[in-house]
């Protein structure tokens, strides 16, 4: 005991350890979903708007009979196609579940500097670091909780890729043998 300090023992390393774990995987699959959605926002937009705007061009066309015939099927097609990537994207919500995505990304990434301050720091007595550790608990409970789904696709290709890789800074964590998640 150094000032009525303490280091960590054993259980409070381990535990820590495996928060700060479970925080990186969530922070970095949240950051990996929110870049994914944002990516298919711009898949299905940029083309929604492209092909309404050759549809509206289409409107200014002179009005020849053998070009209103021969193109009123490709304008009719181009259209459909235009709205259905519009309802596309409207249902998939995109761009809203790309931004809860990066706040929930976010929300990890402080927890996890919580846990490193700790890691970094440990002298706190008893009483402090356990108030400190349930204040990070209800943080990742709540951000569990509200969390958005990821889709099970990249939920498992990122958490093999992050368990093939070693973690070497504040925290050690030796890449997984066993990346058959």
């Amino acid at each position: 005991t150094l000032n009525g300090s303490v280091h960590m023992n054993p259980e409070q390393e381990k535990l820590i350890t495996d928060w700060f774990r479970r925080s990186r995987e969530s922070q970095s699959m949240h950051y990996a979903c929110a870049s994914y959605f944002s990516n298919l926002n711009y898949i299905l937009g940029i083309p929604t708007i492209v092909l309404g705007t050759i549809v509206v061009a289409f409107v200014f066309i002179p009005s020849d009979e053998q070009i209103i015939i021969s193109y009123k099927t490709l304008i009719g097609f181009v259209s459909l196609v235009a709205s259905a990537l519009a309802t596309l994207q409207t249902f998939m919500s995109c761009a809203e579940r790309a931004e809860k995505h990066r706040l929930t990304g976010t929300g990890y990434a402080s927890v996890r500097r919580d846990l490193e301050l700790i890691k970094s720091f440990p002298l706190l007595d008893d009483e402090r670091f356990s108030k400190k550790m349930e204040t990070i608990k209800k943080e990742m409970d709540y951000l569990s909780k509200s969390a958005p789904q990821a889709p099970k696709h990249l939920w498992q290709k990122h958490v093999k890729e992050l368990k093939s890789r070693e973690h070497n800074r504040i925290f050690r964590i030796p890449a997984s043998r066993d990346t058959e998640t």
